[in-house]
């Protein structure tokens, strides 16, 4: 059988850490990392594309592969909060898109959850270090703050897609709830700037009418990329080891949790 073949969309930390483990770890074969402006492979050329870019490159580029019959691999999920290119994704005919649970986890079991009915209350909340929270839309005086580190300061306390689209480098965890809880009307999320924060924090809760789940998970940040966790890269290539596995390509020995 011939080797998977897997492209990169976006070429920073994240896509970096994984093409390098998958060149020298797997059995994939790699066909290249693709930026802005590169033109995109087909189905000819790639089975399966990593997206670890932006949320405008999942606007912008994502509906171009799936439509030539690519699947994608999202790790931006934050794009999906956007509900017309949420249902333009999901509903594609060619190319699969699969969401990455990225920098969390629970959500396999906040999905069973809501296989049972809709769910009553969702939320969750993230602390970070208050200089990796720093965005372009804010006033100078609070980015200086951020940026010295001082009080613990909550930045945002609302509906998860609205706050994954303000910090759409360190909220996509937002929407990725709010996607597997199938909640976007009532999934909220909180932002807090903590300069106590070692590590970032989410803390997940999930109600519905079987049960209820709190999880709290606390990852180191990536020395490279702050705003990111450095688990990402690693929760990307479970992604690509579970789709090779489901797909029938050679792939490390081990089960598929669904």
């Amino acid at each position: 059988m011939a080797d998977l073949r897997v492209g990169f969309l976006g070429g920073g930390n994240i896509n970096g850490r994984l093409r390098q483990v998958v060149e020298r770890q797997r059995p994939y074969e790699v066909i290249g990392t693709f930026g802005r402006g590169d033109s995109l492979p087909g189905s000819g050329e790639a089975d399966v594309v990593v997206e670890a870019a932006t949320q405008d490159a999942v606007r912008e580029r994502v509906p171009e592969l799936l439509d030539a019959g690519v699947d994608v691999i999202v790790l931006s999920v934050g794009a999906l909060a956007d509900a017309g290119l949420r249902a333009r994704l999901l509903e594609s005919r060619r190319g699969r898109l699969i969401a990455c649970t990225g920098a969390i986890g629970g959500l396999d079991q906040v999905r069973a959850l809501r296989a049972a009915g809709p769910l009553q209350a969702v939320s969750i909340e993230s602390r970070k270090q208050p200089a990796a929270l720093v965005q372009s839309w804010m006033p100078a005086e609070l980015r200086e703050d951020l940026e010295a580190g001082g009080a613990e300061m909550v930045l945002a306390d609302g509906l998860a897609g609205e706050v994954a689209q303000r910090f759409p480098s360190s909220a996509n965890v937002a929407a990725a709830l709010a996607l597997a809880a199938d909640a976007w009307n009532i999934a909220t999320a909180r932002v807090v700037a903590d300069p106590a924060a070692v590590r970032t924090r989410h803390e997940i809760h999930a109600v519905g009418e079987l049960g209820e789940v709190r999880i709290v998970v606390e990852n180191a940040p990536s020395p490279e990329r702050p705003r990111s966790s450095a688990v990402v890269a690693w929760a990307a290539l479970r992604a690509l080891d579970d789709y090779a596995r489901l797909r029938g390509w050679g792939a490390p020995q081990g089960p598929v949790f669904l």
